[in-house]
C-alpha cells in the first residue's frame, strides 16, 4: 500500500503486472467483468465476473491470466484500521469465507460503488467508505472446515504454537489438521506460519529493533532457521531486503500519486533486483 494510506482501492490494468506476493493487510479481490487464473499458494483458480476473494496477511497470490474485457478491483486495509474497525486482520476475519460468488443482479451496483470510489479525493471519507465495503463483503458466512479456521485463529495469536500442539488442542491428528489446511488456503500451515512470523520481523525492524533481536523476538528458534525462511519468502538476504531490494519492489509496483486519494493509483514498469 502508500504510504500513510491505512485503506486503499486500485483498480486492474492490463499493462501491469504484480508478480506473486503475499502481506501483513487483509485483501479482497472484486471480479466485475470477464474471466481469469488467479495463482493462490500452490493451486490455481478460475475467476470470473461476480467472484469476490479474500485473501488472508501471508497468504500469497498472484493474477496469472485474465480475458481482455477483464475488470478486477482490490481492497486493503491496514492491520491497525481494520482492528479499530471490528474488521480484524487475519484472527477476527475467521467469521467470512476466503471467496463467495455475487448474485448477477448485485453486480452492476457493486461495480458502480467500487468505481465511484477512485473519484473520492479526501482521504477520511476514501478510507470510511472502503473500510465499510469491505466489512461488508467479509460478513458472508464461512465455508472451510472448521480445523482451518481454529488453527488459523490460533496461528495468528501465537506463531510458535506446533502442528502437533494444535491436534492436541483440537483432540484430532495433525496429519487432518495439516491435510484441511493445505486444502483451503492452498498453502500449508507450517510455511503460513513462517510468513506471519516473518511479518513480524519487518514490523519489528521498521521500529528500530535490530535484525538478529527481531528474529528471534517474532519466534523463529535460531537466527540461521529465520534467515533461511526469509530468503525462501523474499527471495534475497533480509540485509538486501532493507538496504535496496524493498524500495526497489514499490517503485516497481507504484507510480507517484498526486495530492489526494482518486485517480487510481497506476503502478510503473520496472524491473525487480535480481
Amino acid at each position: 500500500m502508500l504510504a500513510r494510506r491505512r485503506a486503499q482501492i486500485w483498480r486492474h490494468q492490463p499493462q501491469f503486472r504484480r508478480p506473486r506476493h503475499f502481506h501483513e493487510e487483509p485483501e479482497i479481490n472484486v471480479v466485475v467483468k470477464g474471466h481469469g487464473m488467479m495463482g493462490i499458494g500452490e493451486r490455481n483458480r478460475p475467476i470470473s465476473a461476480g467472484d469476490v476473494l479474500l485473501f488472508w496477511p501471508g497468504q500469497d497470490h498472484v493474477l496469472l491470466d485474465a480475458s481482455e474485457d477483464f475488470d478486477l478491483f482490490v481492497m486493503a486495509l491496514r492491520p491497525e484500521l481494520a482492528e479499530r474497525a471490528g474488521i480484524a486482520s487475519i484472527g477476527a476475519s475467521i467469521g467470512s469465507q476466503s471467496s463467495f460468488r455475487l448474485p448477477f443482479r448485485e453486480l452492476r451496483s457493486m461495480r458502480k460503488t467500487l468505481a465511484g470510489l477512485g473519484d473520492v479525493n479526501d482521504a477520511t471519507s476514501h478510507e470510511t467508505r472502503v473500510t465499510d465495503l469491505f466489512a461488508r463483503l467479509r460478513s458472508v458466512p464461512m465455508e472451510e472446515h472448521v480445523l482451518t479456521r481454529r488453527a488459523l485463529q490460533t496461528i495468528v495469536g501465537d506463531p510458535a504454537v506446533s502442528l502437533s500442539a494444535l491436534a492436541d488442542r483440537f483432540r484430532t491428528t495433525a496429519s487432518s489438521v495439516s491435510r484441511h489446511y493445505h486444502r483451503d488456503l492452498g498453502v500449508t500451515l507450517v510455511e503460513h506460519r513462517s510468513r506471519i512470523r516473518l511479518i513480524r520481523f519487518v514490523s519489528m525492524v521498521d521500529e528500530g529493533m535490530e535484525l538478529t533481536d527481531a528474529a528471534l523476538a517474532a519466534d523463529f528458534g535460531s537466527y540461521a532457521q529465520f534467515h533461511r525462511a526469509f530468503r525462501r519468502a523474499f527471495g534475497c538476504a533480509p540485509r538486501d531486503y532493507f538496504s535496496d531490494y524493498r524500495a526497489a519492489a514499490s517503485e516497481a509496483t507504484f507510480a507517484s500519486v498526486e495530492a489526494g486519494v482518486g485517480p487510481w493509483a497506476r503502478p510503473r514498469l520496472k524491473d525487480l533486483p535480481k
